[in-house]
């Protein structure tokens, strides 16, 4: 039981007993009572007991002592109320030992007083130094995004450091009572006590009015404060992307201003989206025109990375943001930064979703009927046979025998109606102060909806199924040092039929659906032809084989970072190697089979049975086997130094870069091959800011390209920006309350790109030996000359002129609007010469830089968050517009100026402008038609004269659309979480887009003699009963000469293509704390989400956004998933 007294009593209570024992001493035969009072205290002291401590507060440990001894102990407050810690250990061993052991390492001593124990401060006693220790740890967001620069210090020396790009720190601890101070600028200050931990990861709460000034946004090669930025460049919400999708970049576009693109297909393993920054700033036919992607830091494919393991996604949009990659920066570059790991426990998370998968819209044909009504109208009516008979049609309309008399909707018999799709995720982040990783695997499926017959013996289904892993490790090697290791890849397989998807619909939009049925009794194979000119969409599918598609890629990079503060204050050094390999297996399995159709004159046996006689004989009954094997191994390396330091007002940062990158294909099949791509380069940055309020960058790019000749292989590409944060500024500050922030950006620089869309060594002249010969000489021998397959030019990489002028804006803390207006010039486009004569005598065009381009437009992203009594709303907004059109395509001036391209798209199509429909033979007679007249009937399609010449040809020819790629796109969503709810929508649209319609059955009964399949708007034509000049289809005709007018390539096919679409959608649970508990989980949630759910378009015939003109293409799929992800504890 302990006694506290009083600091003074004690003293005087100590000077009593000296007196006491002295006079008893001379009273009472002092040796007596001296040898007895040293026997009691002796006894006490050599008292034996077992007992351990570890980690014990002092207090605590006497206490223990006493319940073991019965040793009473006396103390002060002082050692009362000491969070000093003791441990020590005994086992039998004499009481004094322990108490030596145990304030060995403390302030404090003891001393024997009678049967008690006094412990008390000793000031003789040599102080001992705290043997110190090392605490790691990160600081991190709300966003669980890392903080750069943060400063941790500890409250009793002063002492502190600054975390690095990851937001790591290492700091020396002397004491577990050290108070840590974590500090940001815009963010609240934080206190934690070092305690015993190792690792003490931070997060620090944002200062709604702070916050701004030090958020890091990620820029090319590394972080940099977002307050500083000068470019222009968005960000992605990752959370917003993950939805039951295989490729995440479909859900860019309208969620990140500056994305405009399509998704041309729905197919399973190829969805993959085709997206552009700002549009089309290059010719289509000048190479590849699609933004540079890096994942972290190396150049890499982003269509097959898993969204889970994503964390953060930036796109840049003008010169100064993408000037240090040189001759890739043209097109923009989009930054993916993969997730990695994080000091203390591990964190285990896990998600997956079920979701059925339907067309989103498919082609409508039209019946049997329909069909044979329209077919027999487009002979009659031009003065021809129908091809029907009244007794044929009767037999079909009964349906009584449709084996003869058949009545298909091919679609109906080709596909499902809906298709399962499933994906996992699990993952562990965590680790210990000197090593964090974060482990990650996932699993996709996705089925298809074309259907497999399974008497076959293989299966021809599409069954798609991938499998990613992501390993990131992060050393902390020394206090100063950290080496970080990546190894990620991916694993494919996918089983599709022998023929692709695009030619099963092709089949399906060919054969009429009066044709034949899809099979007959006994497996056989209907057709009446030989097999290539009127395949059997079923059986193309399904007894055509099948084919196999492995793909996969490891990619792997090491990093070195070194902290260099011992030079200066915020330089640190980096390099790093990469190397990645990529292995593809495409296997075909095929066969044609053997065709039947009964027989015309006797079409049934004396038993019932069918009388078939074969139309084709085919391959047999083996599938034979083609292979394709490819891949490549690509390297990149390259090392920097980075520099980020303030003085006073002033702050300075810098960028210097070395990298070299290496690209090889195989199978190498020609010389090309053999030689891998390569660039090597420096790359610099320097910015500048003053008070946080005027800010300075300059961004430099020099790099080459193998890819051109000698002397001319590198190129220099510098850009600059500046910024005004006019809300600094003191006559801003009586509106500082309504807008926080409102700054203003501007940049102009060049960049450039190198690749080629003809021979990669287009400055080499190749030559081959001729296919002619001549003969020389008495012998007469014939001799073979040579030949050129293309003339070497001293081509170079193209240039593009970026100018960028934005603003942002930040309006009561609770709306953020930011904006671009940009304008962009590309000339020296490497591409084939087109106004060389004839007369020459070349062989072949040469390539040159001669093309050019603008680009012209603006992008803006709107943003809100409110809280209303507990219900928390959010809004987002997009829209995109730009204008691409061609200066200089190297082609002569035409004879009329609407002939010519330059000031129209590079995708634009061109053709006649239809003015309407014939209303009257006398309009036909004193108008130009293209073709012979004697076919033209009134309900044809009427041309404009554009020269007046009475000619409908070639110099009536002009722009009929700009394209299919929506010049202006949007996009606008709200999100609700209200207690444990959580609700998030999203809709995208576009609008002017207009595509040309063509080909079979768009254009009914134009092709291969006639036979063709037809929509079932095929009812909305113009007859003589209904002569409307509003109609889809102007007067139908058979065959492909009497159709010569009308499918021509005119703007009559042109049709609006604009829609809006529900692109996501996402209603959610999290579960309760109490029942999380129970469960042993962190949290957990389940959803229903959506994707594609609705569209809304004035174009009906098949899904807007694919890329096709006659809907021989695999549709979209629109999503609903039921989901569950957890986080364990």
């Amino acid at each position: 039981m302990k006694n506290i007294v009083p600091g003074q009593r004690v003293l005087k209570f100590i000077h009593f007993m000296k007196i006491s024992t002295l006079v008893l001493a001379l009273l009472w035969c002092l040796c007596f009572t001296i040898i007895a009072g040293d026997a009691d205290s002796q006894e006490v002291l050599k008292k034996h007991l077992t007992i351990s401590f570890k980690n014990e507060r002092l207090s605590r440990a006497l206490e223990n002592i006493t319940k073991v001894t019965g040793v009473k102990f006396t103390y002060n407050g002082s050692v009362a109320n000491s969070t000093v810690k003791v441990s020590a250990a005994v086992n039998n061993q004499p009481l004094n030992l322990l108490l030596d052991k145990l304030l060995m390492s403390t302030p404090y001593n003891y001393q024997e007083l009678d049967d008690e124990i006094f412990i008390y401060f000793d000031k003789k006693k040599p102080a001992l130094k705290p043997q110190s220790r090392v605490l790691t740890g990160f600081v991190y967001n709300d966003h669980d995004e890392p903080l750069t620069g943060a400063t941790v210090k500890i409250m009793a020396t002063g002492k502190g450091v600054v975390t690095n790009a990851q937001g790591s720190y290492v700091v020396d601890i002397e004491h577990d009572e050290d108070i840590l101070i974590f500090s940001y600028v815009g963010f609240k200050t934080r206190q934690e006590k070092a305690g015993t931990n190792r690792t003490l990861n931070i997060k620090l709460e944002a200062d709604t009015q702070q916050s701004r000034l030090n958020e890091v946004a990620v820029v090319a090669y590394g972080t940099q404060r977002k307050i500083s930025l000068t470019g222009a460049q968005s960000t992605a919400n990752v959370d917003d992307l993950k939805q039951p999708v295989a490729d995440f970049t479909s859900l860019l576009t309208g969620r990140v201003s500056g994305i405009v693109g399509l998704q041309l297909s729905g197919e399973p393993g190829k969805d993959v989206s085709t997206i552009y920054i700002r549009g089309l700033s290059s010719f289509v036919s000048s190479g590849d025109i699609t933004p540079l992607t890096m994942i972290d830091g190396v150049e890499r494919s982003i269509d097959m990375v898993s969204v889970d393991d994503i964390q953060s996604i930036t796109i840049l949009k003008d010169a100064s943001a993408t000037a240090v990659y040189g001759v890739n920066g043209a097109n923009g570059v989009i930054l993916v930064q993969t997730k990695r790991g994080r000091p203390g426990n591990n964190r285990i998370s896990a998600d997956y979703y079920e979701g059925l998968s339907k067309f989103t819209r498919t082609p409508k044909m039209a019946d049997g009927l329909t069909y044979m009504a329209a077919v027999n109208e487009a002979l009659t009516t031009r003065g021809q046979a129908p091809k029907y008979t009244e007794s044929y049609i009767a037999h079909t309309r009964s349906g009584t025998d449709p084996l003869l008399y058949p009545n298909v909707n091919w679609l109906d018999v080709l596909f499902n109606k809906t298709s399962s799709n499933r994906k996992a995720n699990v993952n562990i982040n965590g680790g210990s102060s000197g090593l964090a990783y974060y482990i990650s695997t996932s699993y996709l499926n996705q089925t298809g909806l074309l259907k497999n017959d399974e008497h076959t013996g293989y299966n021809s289904a599409i069954d798609y199924k991938r499998y990613n892993f992501v390993g990131n490790f992060d050393l902390q090697a020394a206090k100063s040092t950290r080496i970080s290791l990546s190894i990620n890849g991916y694993v494919t397989n996918g089983n599709y039929p022998s023929q692709t998807p695009a030619a099963i619909f092709g089949y399906a939009m060919t054969i009429p659906p009066t044709e034949f049925p899809p099979e007959y009794p006994g497996g056989f194979v209907p057709g009446r032809t030989a097999n290539g000119s009127e395949p059997n969409p079923y059986g193309q599918l399904t007894q055509s084989g099948f084919g196999v598609e492995n793909h996969s890629q490891v990619n792997t990079q090491l990093r070195l970072t070194q902290q260099l503060g011992g030079l200066a204050k915020g330089l640190n050094f980096s390099a790093m190697y990469a190397y990645d390999i990529n292995s593809s297996s495409v296997i075909n399995r095929y066969r044609d089979p053997d065709t039947w159709q009964p027989d015309q004159q006797n079409p049934y046996n004396a038993d019932g049975t069918l009388n078939l006689v074969k139309t084709s004989t085919g391959t047999g009954s083996l599938l034979s086997f083609d292979s394709v094997n490819s891949g490549y191994r690509n390297s990149y390396a390259e090392a920097s130094l980075n520099y980020d330091n303030s003085f006073g007002k002033n702050r300075f940062g810098g960028l210097l870069l070395f990298n070299q990158r290496s690209a090889g294909v195989y199978p190498v099949t020609s010389y090309a091959d053999y030689i891998p791509h390569r660039q090597r380069g420096l790359a610099g940055r320097v910015t500048y800011s003053r008070s946080d309020r005027y800010f300075a960058e300059v961004n430099l790019g020099y790099n080459g390209s193998n890819n051109f000749a000698p002397g001319n292989r590198y190129g220099f590409f510098p850009a600059y920006g500046i910024g005004w944060m006019l809300s600094e500024e003191k006559f801003f500050s009586g509106l500082k309350k309504a807008v926080p922030m409102l700054k203003l950006r501007y940049s102009d620089g060049h960049v450039g790109s190198d690749d080629i869309a003809g021979p990669r060594f287009a400055y080499l002249t190749i030559l081959r030996e001729g296919s002619a010969g001549y003969t020389f000489g008495l012998n007469r021998n014939s001799l073979t000359g040579i030949a050129v397959n293309s003339y070497g030019t001293n081509t170079s990489w193209s240039n593009s002129h970026k100018q960028d002028l934005g603003f942002d804006i930040d309006v009561m803390g609770k709306v953020n609007l930011s904006a671009d207006f940009f304008k962009e010039y590309r000339d020296k486009v490497i591409m084939q010469r087109s106004s060389i004569p004839l007369f020459i005598g070349l062989t072949t065009q040469p390539f040159a830089n001669l093309g050019a381009m603008s680009n012209k437009g603006f992008d803006a992203t709107l943003s809100g968050r409110f809280n209303l009594a507990g219900l928390a709303l959010q809004i987002d907004g997009t829209v995109s517009y730009n204008k691409a059109k061609i200066v200089d395509n190297d082609e002569q001036p035409p004879p009329y100026p609407w002939m010519d391209k330059r000031g129209h798209s590079p995708i634009a199509t061109y053709g006649y402008i239809a003015e309407g429909l014939f209303t009257s033979q006398n309009e036909i007679d004193n108008s130009a038609v293209p073709g012979d007249k004697t076919t033209v009937k009134p309900g044809d399609i009427k041309y404009r004269d554009l020269n007046h010449d009475g000619k409908i040809n070639a110099y009536d020819v002009t722009a009929i659309t700009e394209g299919d790629l929506s010049p202006l796109t949007f996009g606008a969503g709200f999100g609700a979480t209200f207690r444990n709810f959580f609700m998030n929508t999203f809709f995208v649209g576009t609008k002017n887009a207009r595509r040309y319609l063509g080909g079979t059955a768009i254009q009914p009964f134009s092709t291969n003699g006639g036979i063709s399949n037809a929509f079932a708007n095929i009812t909305d034509r113009w007859t003589e009963l209904n002569p409307s000049q509003n109609v889809f289809y102007p007067r139908l005709a058979y065959g492909n000469a009497a159709n010569a007018n009308n499918s021509a390539v005119s703007s009559w096919w042109v049709k609006d293509i604009g829609f809006i679409r529900l692109k996501t959608f996402n209603f959610g649970y999290n579960l309760p704390k109490l029942l999380l508990s129970k469960l042993g989980l962190k949290n957990a949630a389940v959803y229903l989400e959506g994707y594609n759910l609705l569209t809304f378009s004035s174009f009906k015939l098949w899904d807007p956004e694919e890329g096709t003109i006659n809907g021989t293409q695999y549709p979209n799929v629109k999503t609903v998933a039921l989901g569950l992800k957890a986080v364990f504890n």
